[in-house]
């Protein structure tokens, strides 16, 4: 993913509640998840407690994101000082105030003794607030990079292990450096399909170095265009996305009987020519 550049510095949040094992700790999680290594994120708490909160830890397992090795910390004026943003949740006035920063304060129940049914709506609220935070802080950012950069693509089939590492191959050999080529999965496998592998090495593209991997939500943020290979993965739109999700239908060989290396083959034969297509689309889009 590309790195931010001198004049869009990387934004920094400090989440505050009393015990720091709870809604800040979620939020702070989410934050993370959401923004990757884009958004600098730190939690503390005015009174911490020796732990976080396990159904805090529970309720965030549900959304895919693990928060159990964080610690709750003190509030210090320097984590304060080294942010942008202060949120605070409850803390009311034990939060220093720096000039300069941007405070808010989010009213949210607080989940210390509440039960998994409780909680969930309390983190749902929470990732509902940093979904529009993280619109806010990276948009100026997106809006640079959309215009320093390449055009930029992202493939995704369920285990990024064939098609998707096709596509982006083909991609790569057929654009050079014009765009910005990426692949992942809904649910990666462990392997490359060996046959994939030797199917675009005929047309003298490389999936070398390559391996299966989720999908980076900030990445799923930036880049241009989605391109969902088939029907059996799903990428739902994030708020503020920079781009567009399409869905690539190709054509399965073996529906007529046709496996092995000719089935690949015209799978990959299908995926260069949509490959060229929307290498047209990106370059007049980033030209216009």
């Amino acid at each position: 993913m590309p790195e931010q550049t001198p004049s869009a510095p990387k934004p920094s949040v400090l989440f505050v509640c009393v015990h720091n094992a709870g809604r800040s700790q979620m939020a702070a999680g989410f934050l993370r998840h959401l923004a990757g290594d884009r958004i600098d994120v730190r939690s503390a708490g005015s009174t911490p407690a020796d732990q976080i909160n396990p159904v805090a830890v529970q309720a965030m397992l549900e959304e895919g994101i693990d928060i159990a090795a964080e610690q709750p910390k003190i509030l210090t004026t320097e984590a304060v000082q080294d942010s942008d943003v202060v949120i605070t949740m409850g803390c009311g006035d034990t939060c220093p105030f720096y000039p300069g920063k941007r405070y808010e304060d989010w009213t949210l129940d607080d989940p210390a003794g509440q039960g998994i049914d409780a909680v969930r709506p309390i983190r749902d609220e929470i990732r509902d607030r940093i979904e529009r935070l993280v619109d806010e802080l990276l948009a100026p950012a997106d809006a640079e990079l959309a215009s320093d950069h390449a055009p930029s693509v992202l493939f995704v089939c369920v285990k990024n292990g064939g098609k998707s590492q096709m596509a982006a191959a083909l991609m790569r050999q057929i654009a050079g450096d014009s765009v910005e080529v990426y692949s992942a999965g809904t649910a990666p496998g462990s392997s490359l399909n060996a046959q994939s592998v030797a199917s675009v090495a005929e047309v003298g593209a490389s999936m070398a170095g390559e391996h299966p991997k989720p999908i980076d939500p900030a990445l799923l943020r930036t880049v241009d265009r989605v391109v969902v290979i088939g029907d059996e993965a799903v990428v739902e739109p994030t708020p503020g996305m920079a781009g567009t999700i399409e869905t690539w239908n190709i054509d399965e060989p073996s529906d007529r009987g046709i496996e092995g290396e000719e089935r690949m083959r015209l799978i990959r034969d299908e995926l260069a020519e949509k490959a060229r297509g929307l290498l047209s689309e990106l370059v007049v889009s980033s030209k216009a």
